[in-house]
C-alpha cells in the first residue's frame, strides 16, 4: 500500500506491548465551533531559527532604547521582544521575533523568529529589514514542533533525561500541563505541554479536539542533515514506563512511583538514582507515539530541510558556519 508522506503507520515492533498499529493522518489543527474531531493526528512544523550577526555592543546599547519606542517592542529577560498584537482586549500579544546580546559573544547580536508566523505584521515587516541589513549572519539552531492531536495516552508520556535541569507545571486539579527538559543553553531542551489548554487560557481559543499535545525540540548541530539522528535520539527518552507489564512487583511499584511522583526520584541516594536510571534503560516501555514522531521526522525531513534553506537564503544566512551558543 502506497502512503501520503503526511501519513504515519506505527511500528508492528510494539505489539509485545499489548500496542496495535495505528494510522495517524493530518487534516487541520483547529476546529473551532464544529464536534471535536476525533481522527488522531500528528503533524511536524518548524518553530524558530536562530541567527547570530555581526553588531556592535555599543551600538546594540544606544539602539536598545530607540527600538523601544517602536509600538511592537516590549522588554523580555536580557532582550527586546517584537510582538503582533492580538484583535481581542484581554488576549496577550504574540511574539514574532526575540533579540538580544549573547552573554558570550562580544559584538554580535542574536535574533529568534518564527519564519511562519508574525512576518507580516507591523513588527514583522520591521524584522524583514533589520534582518535584510545585518552583516555575516550565521544559522545557530531551530526548533521543531510536534502537534499529538487526539492522542490521549500521550498526556502519560514524560521527557525521562537525567543530569540536567528539570521543570514541571500543574494545573488546577493537579494534572501535568507542561513540562521543560535540560536548559535552553544546553542545546538539547525540550518542551512537552498541554496545547489545548494554552490554546483556551492563553489565546482564548476554543480547540474541538479530544486531546492537543506539543512536543518542542530544540535541534543545534555541525550541520543539518544531521537532524534525523538527533531528533530519533531525544526521542528515545519519550515514553511511559511499562510497569504493568514487569513480572517482579518491586521492580513494578518502583517505575510506578517514578511515573507518578515527581519528587521520588530526587529523594533517592546517589547509588540508588544510578539503579534507577539503569532500570529506566532496561525495563518494557509505551513508546509508540515516539516511534511515530521519529518516523514523521523521517518522511518530512526534505520538506522541512528546503524551508530551513529557503528561509536562510532569503536572508543571506550562512549554514555552512553554524555557531553554536
Amino acid at each position: 500500500m502506497q502512503k501520503d508522506d503526511n501519513e504515519v503507520l506505527l511500528s508492528s515492533s510494539n505489539r509485545q506491548q499489548n500496542i496495535h498499529p495505528t494510522t495517524f493522518l493530518g487534516t487541520g489543527l483547529f476546529r473551532v465551533g464544529m464536534n471535536p474531531d476525533p481522527k488522531p493526528a500528528l503533524y511536524l512544523s518548524l518553530d524558530r531559527l536562530t541567527v547570530i550577526a555581526d553588531y556592535d555592543t555599543r551600538k546594540f546599547d544606544y539602539n536598545y532604547f530607540e527600538w523601544l519606542r517602536e509600538p511592537f517592542m516590549r522588554e523580555a529577560g536580557d532582550g527586546l521582544q517584537i510582538v503582533e498584537e492580538s484583535k481581542f482586549a484581554d488576549v496577550p500579544p504574540e511574539q514574532v521575533a526575540y533579540i538580544e546580546k549573547p552573554k558570550f559573544l562580544e559584538n554580535k547580536i542574536r535574533v529568534d523568529f518564527n519564519p511562519n508566523h508574525g512576518l507580516d505584521s507591523e513588527g514583522g515587516a520591521w524584522l524583514i529589514k533589520f534582518l535584510s541589513k545585518l552583516p555575516n549572519k550565521h544559522y545557530s539552531r531551530c526548533d521543531i514542533a510536534f502537534d499529538i492531536v487526539n492522542i490521549p495516552e500521550v498526556e502519560n508520556y514524560r521527557v525521562w533525561q537525567f543530569g540536567s535541569k528539570k521543570r514541571i507545571y500543574y494545573g488546577r486539579g493537579g494534572a501535568f500541563e507542561t513540562g521543560y527538559y535540560g536548559s535552553s543553553s544546553s542545546g538539547k531542551q525540550i518542551r512537552f505541554y498541554n496545547k489545548k489548554i494554552e490554546q483556551k487560557e492563553r489565546h482564548k481559543k476554543v480547540v474541538n479536539h479530544v486531546s492537543w499535545w506539543r512536543l518542542e525540540l530544540q535541534l543545534r548541530g555541525k550541520t543539518i542533515d544531521k537532524y534525523p539522528d538527533v531528533v530519533r535520539k531525544m526521542l528515545e527518552s519519550f515514553y511511559i514506563p511499562a510497569y504493568e507489564l514487569e513480572e517482579n512487583q518491586q521492580t513494578s511499584n518502583k517505575l510506578f512511583r517514578l511515573q507518578h511522583d515527581p519528587d521520588y526520584y530526587g529523594k533517592l541516594s546517589n547509588s540508588a538514582k544510578a539503579k534507577t536510571r539503569a532500570l529506566l534503560k532496561k525495563c518494557n516501555k509505551h513508546n509508540r507515539v515516539a516511534l511515530a514522531l521519529a518516523d514523521l521526522f523521517v518522511k518530512q525531513f526534505d520538506r522541512l530541510e528546503d524551508e530551513i534553506y529557503s528561509t536562510l537564503n532569503k536572508f543571506d544566512i550562512d549554514a555552512e558556519e553554524i555557531i553554536i551558543l
